[in-house]
């Protein structure tokens, strides 16, 4: 099926809408509209996350340069190579890249040839070119976020926590003392481990380059690993999710109705977060279904497709990324994010990756065994840049 114009587009809208307007609305033309809507939800998303890494590389060269500029003030002036520019970091991001058409959405835990659904359909005499893969769907985080890559064990991160108070005097009065507070957060990297067991046979003899595959594959299990822990993660041995982060569930704003949210609950929401922070929405793709349906109270529809040329969909007026590991609107169900997590949430990985091909372990087997390891965490270190939404009981 050919990808839907803006013409395609702005008509399926037109007759959602009506649809909703009727009294006995036809669900299986309201069914093939989301369709047509959810494929060029696609094309919006990777609008989303270049604007939203346009503006993080724009950030990060500025505070390149400031810090260029703060080692000339300080009379350092020795060469130093750039993270961005080491082989180790260059082999992490190709390896983790979201949204590639070369990385490989299923992961396959156990390859083996005497075996069809652990690898068998694989080694047949005669085969496709091309491997049918499921779609493992991945919660972008990292696009939206701050990434700072770290050679050490841990990063400090210091914080500001409140600025000095400016007084007024009379005349030849002593003016009263005043000072900016500061915290300190400290991030530690955790290991991410994949290990996939797959047999010589497969490596000599399969149609395809089974190694690549596996790297594929492992890949894409970094990124859907790391996307479900950077919104629901413990903390304990794995990155915080922000929606776990105890400062930020303590200030939830909760819906007017139980189980869901209304389209008056998404306009408030902007309200709890202050003014100056560049915010984005979050949320599942069934809440996102969900909301195309929602009016404020002047009638007018929350959500807003883009126009032509590099203008993505809104929600509200603001851009939102839909990340599947957003809980789906229920009782007590923390649906809907808000906020700059380009502040309020902090990704770092740790430079180098391991790989070890293990041939030894299962050798009376045959197998070979594939070990891959990184080192990431992620972590809320301003709780007030982020706001959530919570369906009320």
């Amino acid at each position: 099926m050919a990808e839907p114009n803006i013409n395609d587009v702005m008509d399926a809208v037109g007759q959602l809408r009506a649809e909703f307007e009727k009294k006995s609305p036809d669900l299986a033309k309201i069914e093939k509209l989301e369709l047509v809507l959810n494929e060029h939800e696609e094309k919006n998303q990777k609008m989303v996350v270049e604007h939203q890494t346009a503006i993080k590389q724009s950030e990060e060269l500025k505070e390149r340069i400031d810090a260029l500029e703060a080692e000339l003030a300080r009379g350092h002036t020795e060469t130093k190579t750039h993270y961005r520019d080491t082989p180790e970091y260059k082999a992490l991001n190709m390896l983790c890249k979201i949204g590639r058409e070369d990385l490989d959405p299923e992961m396959k835990a156990l390859l083996r040839t005497d075996n069809d659904v652990s690898g068998g359909y694989l080694a047949i005499g005669e085969m496709d070119n091309t491997i049918t893969k499921k779609i493992s769907e991945v919660s972008n985080i990292r696009s939206i976020a701050r990434v700072r890559t770290v050679s050490s064990k841990s990063l400090q991160v210091p914080i500001r926590g409140a600025i000095p108070t400016a007084s007024y005097e009379g005349q030849a009065e002593t003016g009263a003392d005043s000072t900016s507070t500061y915290d300190n957060e400290t991030l530690t990297p955790f290991r991410q481990t994949v290990t996939i067991p797959v047999t010589k046979d497969m490596l000599m003899d399969g149609a395809f380059d089974m190694e690549a595959e596996i790297m594929g594959d492992a890949a894409e299990a970094f990124a859907a690993g790391e996307g479900t822990a950077f919104v629901l993660g413990t903390g304990s041995k794995q990155p915080e999710g922000f929606l776990i982060n105890a400062t930020v569930a303590a200030n939830t704003r909760t819906s007017s109705a139980s189980g869901t949210i209304t389209g008056d609950d998404v306009i408030l929401l902007t309200g709890d977060l202050k003014v100056g922070y560049n915010p984005v929405y979050t949320l599942s793709r069934a809440t996102l279904a969900f909301i195309r349906t929602l009016k404020s109270t002047t009638g007018q529809f929350l959500w807003q497709p883009g126009m032509n040329g590099p203008v993505a969909n809104t929600l509200n007026g603001y851009p939102y990324l839909v990340a599947n590991d957003m809980p789906a609107l229920a009782a007590n169900a923390l649906s809907v994010a808000f906020g700059d997590f380009r502040r309020g949430y902090t990704i770092i990985d740790r430079t180098g990756i391991s790989i070890v091909r293990d041939e030894v372990s299962q050798k009376r087997k045959a197998i070979v065994e594939f070990t891959i390891n990184r080192w990431n965490t992620g972590q809320v270190t301003l709780p007030e840049a982020i706001k959530v939404l919570k369906c009320a009981p």
